[in-house]
């Protein structure tokens, strides 16, 4: 290295060998990425997973990369991670990257010779990506191929050590066999109208759609914070997930072998609803019954054949009665209801006498102050036909641990967070258990708060876990920030050091040039190249007029001022990583929708394929979701979770 010399005479000064020594050390011990091509030979993609891990490795106690050789990661002292959704190949001058792609790309259009494209390149909108990284690498997002998963749920969460692991299950043991003490109240867990409405559930005339759920009378003030808190939602507004709306059980779903399998050609017939309460409780309690149906199969399709309703505080039984069908059975569903045809022989009810006892006689057991409690209530109210708007659905408060839209069966909640088998024998399910199960898994809720149940026990946040890490025993715990679009302190936030509530990506820039030289790791996220194509919040059912040229390449220009002004505020050796998280979701929505739509007009009006008696309206025949559909939906969902990821370290 030559260097100029201060003075005047206008020669140069040569480093002496001690100070070209000096220098040797210092650029051997300099970090820096390089991908391990080893890792790709056999066509592994990188998911976002990866990249989380990789940061976890830089920052604290992640294990070593296969994928990614970082050297002298203890010489990186500040890492920023900033996730880019909206930022596509086309906008670096890149052609399409193929799905089965996997092998890191050079960032420079002319020399990215692994995607041939025989079409004219675009021109590149982000000179200071290929300035800053020389190669890229194709990511995959979490999904299957029918669904697209939280992106940031993903980058911002990491799996439990396996110590740490063990530590929470211990505990959760400890909670499970403890018997609860004083209890919270059941309030806090009622769905709200929205979300009743979201679970298939039908709303009483007096009850409308919100996101605050309803109490009689009003929500207790002294339970507002705990009712806001409980009822935040899953989702994060900016994050693009393939989120499904149940619709109400409706009429009809038809087998292959022509039968009806779930609801009944009388679905809209007979619907009674409790009355409305003319204020809150008089005791200010509100009882909890747990309710659980048995059904069979008629002509007409599902049937009622026995309810078995069980008290909270009590835990007695008070109701339990077997109902007999209008028609005669053809399949009475021996596996699943434990019922036969000596036993349903007995019954003396009806629908219309189990309504009367439960909620329309002079004397009901439900009353306009009685919460209901089940597991997929939706279901048991359906073939009830009662609407009341007071429930709570363990399918609902305990999470499945893939997150939504799926949700856990009652067998695992029990087993899980219950440590007991139900469901267990050959002669099928038995109404009262499932009910009583119910309850259990309540009481647990009241007992140990809205937490328990969690199946997040085997994760947590990455802010957390680098919290906890010291680079010595004696040395401070490492500090981290979110910097982030609406209450980043609640969502994935909650364990970071900091959080900044951004509106506009500007903010984001000053949030993530605020924490950076202070926090050893920054996350930040843009926003504004997302919004402008239209992909947050996108409806597919109303969607935005397209985007104008003009505007996408204003955006592209302030993303790449953005880019270029954070990277130049960081300190030397710190780490860059960014990656986009996944590709354009709208055609995916789109077909996600028109299944749903289909999916609806199934169970409303029990549309068959072409070879069955069918009959809808002619807009639903045209709506039809066929083997082509699910092929392109499959197509859309792999496009989706397309992505690309960028990384360098300050020289």
């Amino acid at each position: 290295m030559v260097c100029n010399d201060d003075g005047d005479d206008g020669f140069t000064r040569v480093p002496t060998r001690e100070e070209k020594r000096k220098q040797r050390k210092v650029e051997k011990r300099r970090p820096q990425f390089q991908f391990d091509t080893n890792h790709f030979a056999n066509g592994r993609k990188i998911g976002v997973a990866h990249v989380r891990d990789l940061v976890l490795y830089t920052v604290a106690d992640g294990q070593r990369p296969t994928w990614m050789v970082v050297e002298n990661p203890s010489a990186i002292p500040h890492t920023v991670v900033l996730l880019v959704p909206g930022l596509l190949p086309e906008h670096l001058g890149l052609p399409p990257i193929p799905v089965a792609a996997a092998l890191p790309f050079s960032t420079t259009p002319s020399s990215s010779s692994i995607f041939a494209s025989d079409k004219p390149l675009p021109s590149a909108r982000i000179p200071t990506i290929p300035r800053l990284f020389m190669y890229g690498v194709p990511t995959r997002a979490p999904g299957d191929n029918r669904k697209l998963h939280s992106v940031v749920g993903t980058l911002l969460q990491s799996p439990l050590t396996e110590m740490l692991k063990k530590r929470r299950e211990n505990a959760l043991k400890a909670m499970i066999e403890a018997k609860p003490t004083a209890l919270s109240t059941p309030l806090l867990y009622i769905l709200t109208p929205n979300e009743m409405q979201d679970n298939g559930y039908r709303l009483p005339s007096f009850a409308h759609p919100s996101d605050r759920p309803y109490v009689p009378g009003g929500i207790p003030s002294s339970l507002a914070a705990q009712l806001e808190a409980t009822h935040r939602g899953d989702f994060d507004a900016g994050d693009v997930t393939t989120r499904t709306v149940a619709a109400p059980r409706g009429v009809v779903v038809v087998d292959e072998q022509g039968r009806r399998r779930r609801g009944n050609v009388r679905a809209e017939e007979g619907w009674v609803e409790t009355k409305k309460a003319g204020g809150p409780a008089p005791d200010g309690r509100y009882p909890v019954l747990g309710i659980d149906c048995e059904m069979c199969l008629s002509e007409d399709g599902q049937e009622l054949a026995r309810v078995s309703v069980v008290n909270l505080d009590s835990d007695k039984v008070v109701f339990d009665e077997l109902v007999a069908p209008p028609k005669p059975v053809i399949d009475y569903l021996t596996q699943y209801s434990g019922l036969t045809a000596k036993r349903l022989s007995t019954a003396t009810h009806t629908l219309e006498t189990v309504q009367a006892a439960l909620a329309t006689g002079p004397d009901p057991l439900i009353t306009p102050h009685t919460i209901l409690l089940g597991h997929s209530l939706d279901c048991d109210l359906a073939v009830l036909k009662i609407r009341h708007p007071l429930v709570i659905d363990t399918s609902v408060i305990y999470r499945h641990p893939r997150g939504p839209p799926y949700k856990p069966g009652l067998k695992w909640l029990a087993q899980k967070w219950l440590n007991k088998e139900i469901q267990a024998g050959s002669e099928g399910h038995d109404s009262e258990e499932d009910a009583r199960t119910c309850l259990e898994l309540l009481r647990k809720k009241l007992a140990h708060g809205p937490d328990f149940g969690d199946p997040s026990i085997d994760v947590e946040s990455i802010f957390e876990r680098v919290g906890r890490y010291k680079s010595t025993p004696h040395g401070p715990a490492k500090t981290t920030a979110l910097v982030d679009y609406g209450n980043p302190s609640g969502w994935y936030g909650a364990k970071a050091t900091a959080t900044v509530a951004c509106s506009t990506d500007d903010e984001v820039v000053e949030g993530v040039l605020a924490e950076a030289e202070s926090k050893d790791l920054v996350v930040g996220r843009f926003m504004e190249l997302g919004n402008v194509q239209g992909w947050h919040n996108y409806d597919p059912l109303a969607p935005a007029p397209e985007a104008s040229q003009a505007d996408v390449d204003a955006a592209l220009d302030r993303l790449d001022a953005r880019l270029d002004r954070i990277h130049s505020a960081l300190p030397k050796n710190a780490a860059l990583v960014v990656l986009t998280g996944h590709g354009d979701p709208r055609r995916m929505l789109e077909l996600v929708a028109r299944r749903g739509r289909w999916e609806r007009s199934l169970r409303e009006h029990g549309i068959r394929d072409d070879a069955g008696a069918a009959a809808g309206p002619t807009d639903e025949r045209r709506e039809r979701w066929s083997t082509e559909d699910e092929r392109e939906l499959e197509a859309a969902v792999a496009l989706a979770r397309e992505g690309m990821a960028f990384f360098c370290v300050k020289s």
